[in-house]
């Protein structure tokens, strides 16, 4: 039987996957190999360590929430609220499709067991999705409230993910989203 070709996206795309359900140190090479259809010996050739290969994981992951999860919507008429409600539902649809679960959020609980060029990356990701919900809120609140409220909100929706994941429940997300729609309504 030959190979399957898939493209690197493809290809990183079922990696991805297979990080999100085991996590790192739960993955093979032999896992990730078999995912894409190839040998551990053919998949060695395009990825010469796990660590090589979760990067290019990451660097897609970011890009691609950069482009489709954390950018604002372009309408201007939109208040900051619809702003927000628009934003979440993009989140809970993202984490809630295939496995679910926050990649990142699942690689950072063994981050004490990375490397510092995959922890980096995880907090650089991080930091993308705290400074989309600080460029949200500070059209409202003052530039500190617009950084605590980001900072809080990263948290929580994390904590809601991870919950979500566990209890296949999306009670938590519908949380997050009430109350950080109380706290712009109250600014």
């Amino acid at each position: 039987m030959r190979p399957q070709k898939l493209s690197r996206e493809q290809t990183l795309h079922l990696c991805a996957l297979q990080f999100k359900t085991q996590g790192y140190a739960g993955t093979s090479m032999e896992m990730l190999a078999k995912a894409c259809g190839l040998s551990k010996t053919s998949f060695y050739y395009y990825y010469p360590s796990k660590e090589a290969l979760l990067m290019d994981v990451l660097e897609l992951t970011q890009k691609s929430l950069n482009t489709h999860l954390f950018k604002l919507s372009e309408s201007p008429e939109m208040s900051v609220a619809q702003h927000f409600e628009y934003l979440h539902q993009r989140v809970a649809q993202f984490f809630s499709y295939g496995v679910k679960g926050c990649l990142v959020g699942i690689l950072s609980i063994e981050a004490l067991y990375q490397s510092n060029a995959i922890l980096e990356k995880i907090r650089t990701i991080f930091q993308d999705w705290e400074m989309a919900f600080y460029q949200l809120f500070k059209i409202q609140l003052t530039e500190n409230e617009a950084k605590i409220l980001a900072k809080q909100s990263l948290a929580d929706y994390e904590g809601a993910i991870l919950m979500y994941r566990l209890n296949d429940d999306p009670f938590y997300l519908d949380q997050v989203k009430q109350r950080i729609l109380k706290q712009l309504q109250s600014a």
